[in-house]
């Protein structure tokens, strides 16, 4: 009769590793497109695309009457957009920024969670209601930064 083994064949330790998701992973860019500033304004002066926009408006889970809204156009002129002028292109990466970061510490859900939550610490207003001006994207980046070093506001 055979002899079972009982060897487990398993690592002592676990490593947990959170994937990280960026800027470039979200609007499905190459790195260097965004990698050094002055690749960024080649970038958003030949415009992002409309691929683009789709993967971020997944990403972000947000509607695109929202999404209009945070980069000053009307609904109707998101739908008929191929590529996107400067200014649109660049609020489109400060918001894949945000939404990199936010997904990275919170969780998809959990950051879609938070920016609809008012919060005391920017003045009981809701996150997503300071995406269409780039103080406000600024703002939200700092927060989720202060969070993510235990400072407590």
């Amino acid at each position: 009769m055979a002899k079972k083994s009982s060897k487990v064949n398993e690592p002592a330790v676990a490593t947990y590793q959170k994937a990280t998701i960026t800027a470039q992973d979200i609007l499905g860019l190459d790195v260097s497109e965004l990698s050094e500033p002055l690749n960024r304004v080649e970038t958003f002066r030949h415009g992002l695309g409309k691929k683009s926009f789709e993967s971020l408006k997944e990403v972000s889970g947000l509607d695109n009457n929202t999404l209009a809204a945070a980069l000053g156009v009307s609904a109707k002129t998101l739908q008929r957009k191929e590529v996107f002028d400067t200014i649109q292109s660049e609020k489109m990466y400060k918001l894949a920024v945000l939404y990199a970061l936010g997904n990275n510490y919170f969780g998809k859900e959990g950051f879609r969670r938070w920016m609809e939550r008012p919060l005391f610490s920017i003045g009981n207003i809701k996150p997503i209601e300071l995406i269409d001006v780039s103080e406000g994207l600024d703002l939200l980046k700092a927060e989720i930064m202060r969070l993510q070093h235990g400072i407590a506001v």
